[in-house]
């Protein structure tokens, strides 16, 4: 129905129809309501998706740095997941236009349409916002835990007190979820379902009709939610969207930034720190330079030109990317800072192992303590090897010649040759002239005559496994000749 159904009977009888109503007025409040709401769930959004990014170098600094299990990863395309859910979900439900002008009965009917997707959202988040995270997070509970005690009952009472934890946190998550959509949102939804069906019916409305609509609508535009408690988030939006204000200028600040990145990964040097801190150092460097130039020239040319309150209602799209790109830099600089601080810690005891495995295992003067073999045997002076339950007589490494090799160790650590190459291969082939990669290509001869190349990978359990077995038979005298056909 039109509202001008109302105008018409409060002409055709002022002495029944005791209220005063204006359209144009209704409309305005149901706009401001529909308008508060939506920069609400923009917000809620940006938070989730925002931290989910920031999470993820965090996660990875964590793994990397305390050699956490294959399980810690799993929480990675989780975050990954949220962060993606979130932004398809508001592709899929665009907002539509509520410029002002648009008839009640649009608002009325708009507002309803994000209600019940938020309705939805919330009553759904168990499946895809808490299920994800709780198998992720139970699945390395789980692992670790098997992984310190290697037994079933170990497990279960190590992992079980982490379950019951995570199942109170997202129990309660979930309940003030549902809370949220019983006591906020379901009002809301019944609040507007009876504006849009007193909008859309035929009947002449009378003054009691007329009553209660306004009612609804006052009702409605006093239960508006609080954004963030923050009056000064329209200045704020204005602020970034005249610092950003298109793909072009987002374009100017990300690209360079990624170009110095890669930079700083492909033209790393030895000697300033790690790949991954000279890579983020470069990209930080490029963005402040260019995203705070872009600062400053806005300030100054709107210094003198006060707010207009035309881009104040939320943020534009190439805003929102470098908002993110500013957060997700911010967290990379404190990971880059802990990963150059815990490789000067590693360097001053003993030239430990490389701290991230996004270095190279010769890196900044510094050897990764890996092998890519488990144990090691001796026949003339030549090495022979075990990879996996085999064994065989190595013949070369990346295409270098076992007895160069070993030539250059006797010269060079004399009677303790055979003890390097078993607990310092990296370091004894880098010094030698070649900086292995994490893969080494080895050409082997096995016990049946074959000769075979083959790419293996180094990894810190070959090294400490080869590091066992020859300190146990050097600490009971044991024979470090090849082995007979029987082990």
């Amino acid at each position: 129905m039109n509202l001008d159904k109302f105008q018409k009977a409060w002409k055709a009888d002022a002495s029944e129809l005791k209220v005063t109503f204006d359209a144009e007025l209704l409309s305005q409040q149901v706009q401001q309501s529909h308008d508060q709401f939506r920069t609400m769930i923009f917000w809620r959004d940006v938070r989730e998706v925002g931290v989910s990014l920031l999470l993820i170098p965090v996660w990875l600094v964590l793994g990397i740095g305390f050699s956490l299990p294959w399980s810690w990863w799993l929480t990675v395309p989780v975050l990954l997941w949220i962060a993606g859910f979130m932004l398809i979900d508001r592709k899929r439900h665009p907002k539509a236009s509520s410029d002002p002008g648009q008839p009640l009965l649009f608002y009325a009917k708009e507002s309803l349409t994000q209600v019940e997707h938020q309705i939805w959202l919330l009553r759904n988040v168990f499946w895809w916002y808490l299920l994800p995270f709780t198998i992720s997070l139970m699945a390395f509970f789980v692992h670790l835990a098997w992984n310190l005690t290697g037994t079933w009952w170990g497990c279960l009472l190590i992992a079980a007190p982490f379950g019951l934890s995570l199942f109170y946190v997202y129990r309660r998550i979930y309940r003030l979820n549902q809370d949220a959509v019983r006591e906020q949102l379901v009002p809301r939804q019944e609040q507007l379902q009876r504006i849009v069906s007193s909008l859309e019916s035929e009947d002449v409305g009378d003054a009691a009709e007329v009553d209660e609509l306004v009612d609804l609508v006052s009702s409605l535009s006093e239960n508006d939610p609080i954004i963030e408690g923050n009056p000064g988030a329209a200045e704020w939006f204005e602020n970034w969207n005249r610092i950003v204000p298109s793909w072009w200028i987002a374009a100017m600040i990300l690209l360079p930034t990624l170009m110095a990145a890669y930079s700083g990964y492909r033209f790393a040097f030895d000697k300033a720190g790690p790949v991954f801190f000279q890579s983020v150092v470069m990209a930080v460097i490029v963005f402040e330079i260019l995203f705070f130039g872009r600062w400053y020239l806005t300030s100054k040319r709107y210094k003198e030109q006060p707010l207009s309150g035309v881009n104040s209602k939320r943020l534009g799209g190439p805003a929102i990317v470098v908002l993110v790109t500013l957060l997700v830099v911010s967290a990379l600089a404190f990971a880059a800072i802990f990963s150059f601080v815990a490789q000067t810690r590693s360097k001053a005891s003993s030239r430990a192992e490389v701290v991230s495995a996004l270095d190279p295992p010769v890196n900044g003067g510094m050897y990764a303590k890996v092998a890519p073999f488990s144990d090691v045997r001796w026949e003339d002076d030549l090495p022979t090897i075990r990879l996996a339950s085999t064994w065989a007589q190595l013949k070369s490494i990346d295409g270098i010649p076992i007895e160069e090799l070993m030539s250059f160790a006797n010269e060079q650590y004399g009677s303790t040759a055979r003890k390097r190459f078993t607990e310092d291969f990296v370091e004894v082939v880098s010094e030698m002239g070649h900086d292995l990669d994490w893969e080494v290509e080895l050409e082997l001869q096995f016990p049946d005559g074959e000769v075979k190349t083959v790419r293996e990978r180094m990894t810190v359990v070959n090294h400490r496994v080869a590091a066992i077995n020859l300190h146990i038979r050097t600490q009971y005298h044991l024979s470090q000749e090849e082995p007979d056909a029987t082990e």
